[in-house]
């Protein structure tokens, strides 16, 4: 279902950008600078000055070698930098091109500054789709359909985005000709579950919300590490593969992704840890027969909502050892009625809640837990 948020969802780059270096600052009015605790994420980091921040994106995308900067001021615009986007915090507005960025700020309790959406079909937050209904929150468009005048009308602070490519220049150009602002956001990017979540420290920057996105990350990893510590004394690892074919090939997540690491740390062994990739891989659909035929559990079926529904896609599937013991397990337990998964929406801020689902399947009993974004297939 990942592909409903970055496939689905025509992405774009911020344009105030530079090569990969610190901001320019004139030397006769360098300042003393904190740096922001962040622990897992690397795709960002946070200066605090006296009188502003500066948030920094490094690797945007697989293959970009650039790094973006946002200089966030609350009273005067500082006048000693260089090359970068300035913006007054704390926002006001905010259009969101991804349901990840919808599940930040909804866990900031800051959702009412949302004021348009690209997906809105998708959204699983109750108090999301009660802003739709009512009005406040508009749909942005998809794909090459964007609404451009309804982003113009609304006017948010700017508009929050991620980029795939360096195609997306197209789309970022448009929106600098009409005169809105475009802030990059790489959580996509990042390969543990812990680093995705602390991009709530980046969305409450622009809030000035920090001290609260730090209490709210550090609940998440206090749990995180306390589940971390029973899986790690396990002994006897289960083997995990995910996903089904698609036109003869089989997308797998990659070694360095966060799913392995969810695999790895919910105390179960991902048949392929051979490669360096931190996205997706792609084998054919006969290696993985032949790969996963023996494997103990298999996970992430995409749309298939049924047993049967799998082994009728191919008979061959009927013979793995998973299907055979019945230990299929789909991420599906959260869909709304247009077939938008919670899992790509408020996961992002729960990695805590996936791991638990995880270390339920993988060793029932170990934690007293119910299925939250999981189910086992029938």
């Amino acid at each position: 279902m990942r592909i409903i948020i970055i496939l689905s969802f025509l992405l774009f780059f911020v344009s105030c950008n530079s090569d990969k270096k610190e901001l320019t600052v004139k030397k006769s009015s360098i300042e003393s600078f904190s740096r922001t605790s962040v622990k897992y994420a690397k795709g960002f980091t946070i200066k605090q000055f006296k009188e502003y921040k500066i948030i920094t994106i490094n690797n945007a995308w697989k293959g970009d070698a650039k790094s973006y900067q946002y200089v966030l001021y609350a009273t005067e615009k500082p006048k000693n930098i260089l090359d970068a986007m300035f913006i007054k915090i704390p926002i006001k507005s905010i259009a969101c091109m991804s349901l990840t960025h919808v599940a930040f700020l909804e866990k900031l309790g800051l959702e009412s500054s949302i004021v348009a959406l690209s997906g809105c079909d998708y959204v699983s937050s109750f108090k999301i789709k009660n802003q739709i209904k009512n009005n406040t929150i508009k749909e942005i468009g998809q794909e090459q359909n964007f609404n451009y005048e309804m982003l113009v009308e609304k006017s948010p602070d700017f508009v929050m985005a991620y980029g795939i490519n360096s195609a997306s220049n197209g789309f970022l150009n448009k929106m600098k000709e009409l005169g809105l602002n475009v802030v990059l956001n790489s959580e996509y990017m990042e390969t543990h579950p812990l680093g995705k979540a602390e991009w709530i420290k980046f969305m409450a920057a622009f809030y000035d919300e920090d001290e609260k996105a730090n209490e709210i990350f550090n609940q998440i990893e206090k749990e995180y590490l306390s589940l971390l510590a029973l899986t790690e004394k396990i002994e006897a690892k289960p083997t995990v593969f995910t996903g089904m074919p698609w036109s003869g090939s089989w997308y797998i997540p990659g070694a360095k992704s966060f799913q392995a690491q969810l695999f790895k740390d919910a105390g179960a062994k991902y048949l392929w840890l051979d490669n360096n990739e931190q996205g997706s891989l792609v084998k054919s659909k006969e290696i993985i027969i032949d790969e996963a035929y023996e494997a103990d559990f298999w996970l992430n079926q995409n749309s298939y909502n049924s047993i049967t529904s799998v082994t009728d896609f191919d008979a061959k599937f009927k013979g793995f050892t998973a299907v055979k013991e019945g230990q299929l397990y789909n991420n599906d337990n959260r869909l709304n009625d247009k077939n938008g998964n919670d899992y790509w929406e408020s996961g992002v801020v729960n990695p805590h809640i996936v791991l638990k689902d995880l270390i339920e399947i993988f060793h029932p009993g170990l934690i007293a837990h119910e299925f939250h974004y999981y189910r086992k297939l029938e």
